[in-house]
């Protein structure tokens, strides 16, 4: 068999290539859940897609009259979280659809979630205005760690300030790759033939893209928090606030990375809670927004909870350790009463955390986002006159030109929360599809109140390491409606082409149950999802967060192989059998990955999917 020699001649093409910027039809300048609006011109010929981006610059703003909350875009996602549907079409008179993907972000998710390793996180996070985690505050009291954990290099606001009011939000920058199979396409594209594209883009609504720093919130990773140190602030002889008397200032331990004012997540004007995770005895709740009789919701007269007005690093002689090294950071308040009806006292063994309830607090709190200076960064590539000329003959002649790119189709389907078995019949008219990604989303119509706050979401689990393991803390979802939730689901099965797939259910309980501590796990649901994503062209580098992004997966084919499942009766059944019954109505979003074709021939454009 003759061996291929390292000298062979192949044929080049000598090409230029240059960015060109394109505008916006509808102005530089919009708000959140409205529409952005490209035409890519025809006279740019060509263009690399992988290579084209989307430029825009971003601005959390408050809510009038509000401040001293840290707040950011979603932290894995960055600004891609604001991008919800996305459609391209041809130019010229005919403008046949060429690609759509509905709740794009949510595919975003999905795949920034499991293609993940430290090199593309800090990537993201210098052009798509993601945040990674702070070493600064870093949980030490055993809890994990996560990047909403970052106030001393986040890029959406400056950490040096006391207080924390609109001006001190910054503007980020974003550059980003549009998330559809023809800008991710490695292949150039032939504008000239399409007569340019018509793009697309409507912007997410308010209540899903803000986020709060998780080591903040109360119903997100309580024990990686700053925690109760005293009033006196020294560690030779620590004060409790006792029931009844009065209060102006507290001390933070020196845990959780709270060792320096830069690293304290709580500004003037925030409002603060305390809670111990487990009961202060069996009838009493450990959460100091609670009565102490447990008679049931938070009633203002009969809390405790302090408006800060002042952030410092104290030291002294009688301030920590003594020494400028070892002071405390102290938060300063009005002259408060602490009527709870009990004791909040330092302790070893029983730590009250510290928290933000400004956002829980409040009757409505309704933040924005500003999207300015939108354009589109194409990168034109310059073929020479030759091949051009000589391609445009072929066609003339009666030839086509082809052009295959990996899209996705999402077939959404709603289940009702006290569904137990769901039947999901997916009408998939695709001939060439990858595989299926399954991602039952939350459903429940959140506020951005209540999806900041994270209090009545959807609890991932219960980890002692994380909660405390009480009755007063959680770690619930703060990405309520972008990812997907398993809430106790028992198994799955697909069925199509009249045969069951796998042959036997795959079991779900063991992932799906959020409740216990660390249990052992269901091997075959990611043997599944590994080959569902790598058929879809995602990198199954990392299922960390297979519990906070929960889906299912299906490979339809290996390799380079395709499954035409055009006249199939595809269905998805999934049960919910366990003894704690499912908790929230969800949104599938079934993404089928698939190849489509753009054919083009003579001045006839079609689309073949």
């Amino acid at each position: 068999m003759p061996t291929s020699s390292f000298w062979t001649a192949e044929e080049r093409i000598p090409i230029s290539q240059k960015k060109v910027s394109v505008q916006a039809e509808n102005g530089l300048s919009y708000e959140l859940g409205q529409q952005i609006n490209f035409v890519i011109p025809p006279t740019i010929n060509f263009m690399m897609p992988s290579e084209t981006y989307l430029r825009m610059d971003v601005r959390v703003q408050y809510p009038s009259g509000k401040k001293g909350v840290p707040l950011t875009l979603d932290g894995d996602i960055g600004a891609n979280v604001l991008l919800r549907d996305i459609r391209i079409s041809s130019g010229g008179a005919q403008n046949q659809i060429l690609e759509e993907i509905q709740n794009v972000n949510v595919l975003t998710a999905l795949k920034y979630d499991y293609e993940t390793n430290d090199n593309l996180k800090k990537k993201r996070a210098l052009t798509e205005g993601t945040v990674v985690a702070s070493n600064v505050a870093r949980p030490n009291n055993d809890g994990t760690s996560t990047n909403m954990n970052n106030l001393d290099s986040n890029p959406y606001f400056y950490s040096d300030t006391e207080g924390l009011v609109d001006d001190d939000y910054r503007t980020v920058k974003c550059l980003l790759k549009l998330p559809t199979g023809i800008f991710q396409n490695d292949k150039i594209f032939p504008l000239a033939m399409t007569q340019g594209l018509r793009i697309e883009i409507i912007l997410e609504d308010a209540n899903k893209v803000f986020r709060q720093l998780e080591t903040t919130l109360k119903h997100k990773r309580i024990t990686s928090n700053p925690v109760f140190h005293s009033l006196s602030g020294s560690n030779a002889s620590r004060t409790e606030w006792t029931n009844g008397s009065n209060a102006s200032a507290l001390y933070l331990e020196r845990q959780n990375g709270q060792i320096a004012l830069e690293s304290c997540p709580f500004r003037v004007g925030d409002v603060l809670g305390f809670v111990n995770p487990r009961e202060v005895d069996i009838d009493e709740p450990g959460d100091s927004l609670i009565p102490a009789d447990n008679s049931g919701a938070p009633v203002s007269a009969s809390i405790v909870k302090v408006t800060v007005t002042g952030v410092e690093y104290a030291s002294g002689p009688t301030i920590g350790g003594g020494t400028d090294e070892t002071g405390l950071i102290k938060i300063s308040f009005a002259n408060t009463t602490n009527n709870w009806g009990q004791a909040i006292t330092p302790s070893a063994t029983k730590k009250y955390y510290v928290y933000s309830a400004a956002v829980e607090e409040s009757t409505s709190f309704n933040p924005t986002c500003s999207v300015d200076n939108v354009e589109l960064q194409v990168q034109q590539v310059e073929m020479p006159q030759g091949y051009v000329s000589k391609m445009n003959s072929m066609l003339k002649a009666g030839g086509a030109m082809n052009y295959d790119f990996l899209s996705f189709t999402n077939y959404k389907y709603s289940q009702l929360a006290s569904d137990r078995v769901v039947n999901i019949r997916l009408p998939i008219q695709n001939s060439r599809c990858k595989s299926v990604l399954c991602i039952p989303t939350d459903a429940h119509p959140y506020s951005a109140k209540d999806s900041i706050s994270a209090e009545d979401t959807y609890q991932v689990n219960n980890i002692t390491r994380d909660t405390g393991g009480g009755d007063y803390s959680y770690n619930n979802s703060t990405r309520s409606g972008l990812v997907g939730i398993a809430d106790h689901a028992s198994n799955y099965q697909f069925i199509y082409n009249g045969k069951l797939n796998p042959n036997r259910k795959v079991p779900l309980s063991r992932v799906s149950v959020n409740l216990g501590n660390e249990q052992p796990l269901n091997q075959q649901l990611f043997i599944e999802n590994e080959k569902a994503l790598r058929m879809a062209n995602i990198d199954p580098l990392s299922f960390q967060k297979y519990q906070e992004n929960f889906f299912i997966g299906r490979a339809l084919s290996l390799s380079s192989g395709v499954y035409d499942a055009r006249g199939k009766d595809f269905n998805l059944q999934v049960e919910y059998q366990e003894s704690q019954a499912p908790s929230k109505p969800k949104l599938w979003n079934n993404f089928v990955a698939h190849l489509r074709r753009i054919v083009v021939k003579g001045d006839q454009i079609a689309l073949e999917v």
